[in-house]
Order: structure tokens, then C-alpha cells, then sequence
């Protein structure tokens, strides 16, 4: 059985991730910079299936190093 990917779920931290995928308008993460260090901590089965949510995105560039401790700690 394969489990569906909820594309307006940010695949790092299960929260809503405002996508505009399916909209008439641009989704707000084609102008925004997502480190390959941060994709690189998105689980191998949610890869290009969902947008990382702004608030990962803006807690990660602020503080790596705190933001995957958090992150360990969270799936722990």
C-alpha cells in the first residue's frame, strides 16, 4: 500500500505550507531560496511531492545547526 503525499503539507515539519501548486497564481516558493542542505533533510519518499513549508525554510537559514537538532529531536 503506498501512502498519498499531501502536496499542501511541508514534507520536513507536517504543517501547512501555503502551496499554490494548484492555483492560478505562481507558488511564493519559486522566489524564495531553498538551501540544497535543507531539500537534503527532506525524507527520500517525500522528495519533489510537497513545498517546504516558509517557516523551515526561514528557521533553517537562520540557524542551521539549531533547526536539525529541533528536527532530530521532533521524529525522535
Amino acid at each position: 500500500m503506498f501512502d498519498k503525499i499531501n502536496e499542501k503539507i511541508c514534507p520536513i515539519c507536517g504543517k501547512d505550507n501555503n502551496c499554490m501548486a494548484h492555483s492560478d497564481e505562481p507558488c511564493w516558493c519559486l522566489s524564495v531560496e531553498i538551501p540544497q542542505e535543507l531539500l537534503d533533510l527532506i525524507p527520500e519518499s517525500k522528495k519533489k511531492k510537497a513545498c517546504i513549508c516558509l517557516k523551515c525554510i526561514r528557521d533553517f537559514k537562520d540557524d542551521p545547526g539549531k533547526f536539525i537538532n529541533e528536527r532530530i529531536l521532533y521524529n525522535s
